[in-house]
């Protein structure tokens, strides 16, 4: 499986005039508690090397409430309500339906499939349209200076996550396995409201976190410009 993840990753490799426009957004939605989720998380570590991607981890908290035979309930420490709606939201537009699933790739806020499986995966990536906005990102003293333009409104959004992440898992479908997680989301919150011109500016992260910006159409819609706050 690890030469074909590699395989599969190298044959995703973006031209040189692909990396000169802004990168895309790739989301998992995952959970700590489904068997199947450690595989994508695998995928996107690899992914958030790429320069030409923002790749974002999401854990979802509907498998919290789930029991698995004997091994009990496991409440993901990086859950979030807040997480899950955004997914609901992302199959409403996309799917037509609220009805959600684990693991799930969202790409561009437009483009979903199975998120363990390297190839669909890929193919969101070629098929994604590139972002149509403009989105920079420059250092100050305290923090960044963000600064977003594009042709139609869009609201500007900020995300803040763990580089890394490792737990021991006590219950539920991984119990006794150690998941190792990159880019893991902790919060985001509305930077500016939609215009279709706006700055913001923000607190540079903390020890161990990142932080991405996100210009977004309304409704969570198509994701126009992607960037981190700073270098990974």
């Amino acid at each position: 499986m690890r030469l074909s993840l590699v395989a599969v990753l190298a044959g995703l490799s973006a031209s040189a005039s692909a990396f000169e426009r802004s990168p895309v957004l790739a989301e998992l939605f995952t959970s700590q508690s489904c068997s199947s989720c450690p595989p994508a998380e695998a995928l996107f570590s690899e992914l958030a090397e790429r320069d030409d991607l923002v790749v974002l981890e999401w854990h979802v908290d509907y498998w919290n409430r789930l029991v698995h035979g004997g091994d009990g309930r496991w409440q993901d420490p990086f859950s979030d309500p807040a997480f899950t709606e955004r997914q609901r939201r992302y199959n409403q537009n996309i799917r037509k339906t609220r009805r959600v699933y684990t693991p799930q790739a969202v790409v561009a806020g437009e483009l979903e499939a199975v998120g363990s499986r390297p190839r669909d995966v890929g193919a969101l990536i070629r098929r994604a349209p590139r972002p149509e906005g403009s989105l920079t990102v420059e250092a100050t003293g305290e923090g960044f200076s963000v600064r977003a333009e594009s042709e139609e409104p869009a609201e500007l959004w900020l995300v803040r996550f763990d580089r890394r992440q490792s737990t021991d898992v006590l219950g539920g479908e991984n119990k006794g396995r150690t998941l190792a997680s990159r880019h893991v989301v902790r919060s985001f919150e509305l930077l500016s409201e939609a215009s279709s011109e706006r700055t913001a500016t923000a607190e540079k992260p903390g020890r161990g976190e990142g932080c991405a910006v996100l210009l977004q159409k309304p409704g969570q819609g198509e994701v126009l410009g992607a960037r981190y706050c700073q270098s990974r």
